[in-house]
């Protein structure tokens, strides 16, 4: 063994970094099997056939999960080159293109430190019988301006029996992972809806419970409770006021002490028909007012009333304006002529209305403002105020309060001025099919809504930049299959953003709806 080259020469006398030599052999075994875009390649004047078909011209938010894909399956193989100022990476894949977590970073890498920038996807496919096609590249834009970190919404079937398996779910948008925060397969099947929170604070949220149980679930932080009103109203109320009250659509103050609520009564009805799978019908619906801290509701002349329906509670950022949607009662010529409710609801157009609110006192003005009336196929929904006031993003639908159905757009208009002159219809945003379900991020950088554009069946969420006037074109959710909307048979019901992870678990709140309801008084004034 004395000739050995290790005992003649051992390692520890000899002035070699051993550490360094092994790097260098790696390094040089990576470069030499680093993917390379194919250099042969016949150019292609049309965009790569990507699912789901995320368009150049977008803008993504620089804290945003990856905007996975898929090819086709009849794609062998294909190369994908992407690349922004921070860095440039090459995929070699069949047809499904699923970003690395920390390849996804560096490319965001510019943007997430607070400077705008750019990706830039080359793509590369391979033909059963031919050589390489080179797609038009996509040009995505990364915008500095960051998204809020999660996304709470419904999964719901557009059909019915549509609650028979219903969840409220909770997506971290910076990553793809998902948990449930309610599921009604512990709550003996209670349909649920309008999660709302209180100035995107997850830990601040109500629930509404329908049939078998209607009540309200309050979650904040670790304490939760119930409240359900009486069967009855004070006897001070006129009788041509006393009817049933459930408090459905919420929106919370910006100060937080109050709740108005709507006290839709809802009719559900189908169509057999592309696109009319599911309307809904307020038979009775006004707005009230909730303290949180006395637990005691107020019903207000202007908003609790005999000749109008009103619906959608949205209030200013500064708290002084309630707006809300508004149409008279139907009529009892109206109900002869079109004794079928499903085909009634087509006649019935909502205003979109405001009213001043004093925080300090609690109390409502005397008067309404009609701030856009409905016409003829123009019914007003869902108004949705931009986080610094000065804009108000709406649903319009061919009739009712509900937006449902196909053609319903939504439009951008300026709170000063709700003259047709001013109206931004957001067309970038609008499609043949159904928009609907939109909500501001906390910096009013970002909407989140839902669409039905894919197939007019089920809407799924889109996001889009807005730069205070415009809005970019919106794209999908990214999934972490990029397949994942090709298959999936549930609608993305109000999508709402959180600024945190909510604490809510589906255990505590089948608990929480089991429980005795707090004792709430109503006040007539």
């Amino acid at each position: 063994m004395s000739s050995s080259i290790f005992s003649k020469y051992p390692l520890r006398k000899q002035n070699f970094d051993f550490k360094n030599f092994i790097f260098i052999i790696s390094l040089t075994l990576l470069m030499a099997c680093r993917t390379k875009f194919p250099a042969e390649s016949e150019n292609k004047m049309e965009p790569a056939p990507i699912f789901p078909a995320y368009a150049s011209g977008i803008s993504i938010p620089a804290n945003i999960a990856p905007l996975n894909f898929v090819l086709p399956d009849s794609v062998p193989e294909a190369f994908v080159e992407i690349s922004s100022s921070s860095c440039k990476q090459t995929f070699h894949i069949r047809h499904s293109m699923r970003f690395p977590q920390k390849t996804w970073k560096r490319l965001l890498q510019k943007a997430i430190q607070g400077t705008p920038d750019s990706l830039v996807i080359h793509i590369a496919a391979r033909g059963k019988r031919t050589g390489f096609y080179r797609y038009m590249p996509l040009v995505w834009q990364i915008r500095p301006e960051k998204i809020d970190p999660y996304l709470t919404y419904r999964l719901v079937q557009p059909i019915d029996g549509a609650y028979q398996n219903l969840r409220l779910h909770e997506r971290c948008l910076e990553n793809f992972k998902v948990k449930i925060l309610l599921s009604n397969s512990l709550m003996d099947n209670n349909c649920f809806n309008c999660h709302t929170y209180h100035n995107g604070d997850a830990g601040k949220m109500t629930v509404h419970l329908r049939k078998p149980s209607e009540g309200t679930l309050f979650f904040n932080g670790k304490q939760s409770s119930k409240i359900m009103v009486p069967n009855t109203l004070p006897k001070e109320i006129p009788d041509s006021l006393q009817m049933p009250l459930n408090l459905v659509y919420p929106a919370w103050h910006p100060k937080g002490k109050y709740i108005a609520f709507s006290t839709n009564i809802l009719g559900t009805g189908g169509y057999a028909a592309h696109r009319r799978f599911i309307n809904l019908l307020d038979s009775a619906s006004n707005i009230v007012l909730y303290d949180t801290d006395s637990n005691q509701l107020f019903l207000d002349p202007c908003l609790w009333t005999h000749n109008y329906e009103e619906t959608w509670p949205a209030w200013s950022p500064d708290g002084k304006w309630l707006y809300f949607c508004r149409t008279e009662k139907v009529k009892a010529d109206t109900v002869i002529r079109y004794p079928d409710w499903s085909e009634r609801v087509r006649h019935i157009g909502f205003d979109l209305c405001r009213i001043a609110f004093d925080a300090e006192t609690g109390k409502f003005a005397d008067t309404v403002q009609i701030l856009l009336p409905s016409e003829p196929e123009k019914s007003y929904s869902v108004p949705r105020i931009h986080p610094e006031g000065r804009k108000i993003l709406l649903c319009q639908a061919l009739f009712n309060s509900v937006p449902y159905q196909a053609k319903g757009d939504l439009l951008l208009f300026d709170t000063a001025d709700f003259t047709v002159k001013k109206v931004n219809r957001a067309e970038t945003l609008n499609s043949e099919e159904a928009e609907s379900w939109h909500e501001w991020s906390s910096n009013g950088h970002w909407l989140v809504f839902s669409s039905k554009r894919m197939d007019g069946h089920y809407a799924f969420p889109y996001i889009a930049y807005f730069d205070g006037e415009n809005f970019s074109k919106p794209f999908l959710l990214p999934q972490e299959d990029g397949a994942y909307y090709q298959t999936v048979l549930r609608s993305f019901n109000l999508p709402t953003f959180t600024r945190n992870a909510s604490p809510v678990r589906p255990h505590k709140a089948a608990q929480t709806r089991n429980q005795a309801a707090r004792p709430l008084t109503i006040k007539y004034r």
